[in-house]
């Protein structure tokens, strides 16, 4: 009976308990993560901030005297020049937070939990591109209160050739917020990440023809001035804005923006390189 009784007794096997991990789920809870902070911090006050300044500090005083000297519209002209500078802004802010947390140990410690290493590069992209839509609205509305109009064209041009525009802007801006990103990956101080971002842009800008034409400029730097990229760029958006847009102008900004998304694999591979030493 004792026999029986102990035949008769059910087993218990115990299997593996398998927990799934919803990468989805991850990518969300990182991209709101990178969003609060981006609140926190006042990004999208300064978004709106940074193409009213330069509209303050360009267009109020030169406006007349643009008109004066080059007979064009300076509303019209500072347009594409306001909108990527917009998108400098975004670039800034994505290396100074990508630095912070790499300072922080926040990098290193993403790469302990279970979860791809894709899904914080994702996630930080997504902020990013959240933070570039805002800050390419807010340069948009800045144009339009400063007096900027998409011309009418018979073919091209118009709302259409300033959506082009705008998408041109856009697809440049975040190919170099993905630089910034991977520039903070690599560097050792925020600070100096900052600077190595926001440098570059600005002297660019100022030496481009998104504030002046290239005939304003002393003749010694007229060649350096019209081919580098901002005044490639710029000149792009204004071809599409003015219906004549066409390959030789399009083909800058898209070798500009492989050639950024080329050093943005580099320097996301170094950082991923660096915090698993």
């Amino acid at each position: 009976m004792t026999a029986r009784a102990a035949d008769a007794t059910p087993t218990l096997t115990l299997e593996p308990v398998t927990s799934r991990i919803n990468a989805f789920q991850q990518w969300w809870v990182l991209t709101e993560r990178g969003l609060l902070k981006v609140l926190r911090n006042g990004e999208f006050i300064f978004a709106f901030v940074s193409p009213v300044f330069l509209a303050v500090c360009f267009y109020l005083p030169l406006r007349k005297v643009v008109a004066e000297v080059t007979a064009i519209d300076y509303a019209q002209y500072l347009m594409p020049i306001i909108m990527l500078q917009s998108m400098a802004f975004v670039a800034s802010s994505s290396a100074m937070r990508s630095a912070l947390d790499g300072q922080a140990g926040v990098h290193a410690r993403f790469r302990v939990l279970p979860m791809s290493e894709a899904i914080p590069f994702l996630a930080r992209s997504a902020t990013n591109a959240v933070l570039l839509v805002v800050a390419l609205a807010c340069g948009l509305v800045t144009c339009l209160v400063m007096g900027w109009r998409p011309e009418s064209a018979e073919v091209g041009g118009g709302i259409a050739g300033a959506a082009i525009a705008v998408a041109l802007v856009g697809m440049i801006g975040m190919a170099l917020s993905l630089v910034s990103d991977g520039i903070g990956l690599v560097a050792k101080s925020p600070a100096a990440t900052s600077q190595l971002v926001a440098f570059p842009t600005l002297i660019l800008g100022m030496l481009s023809t998104g504030f002046m034409p290239v005939d304003r400029f002393p003749e010694w730097i007229q060649g350096f001035v019209e081919n580098q990229p901002i005044s490639q760029i710029t000149r792009a958006m204004r071809d599409a804005i003015g219906g004549v847009l066409d390959w030789q102008s399009l083909a800058a900004a898209v070798w500009w923006t492989l050639g950024l998304l080329v050093l943005a694999a580099v320097l996301v591979a170094i950082g991923s390189r660096k915090d698993a030493q």
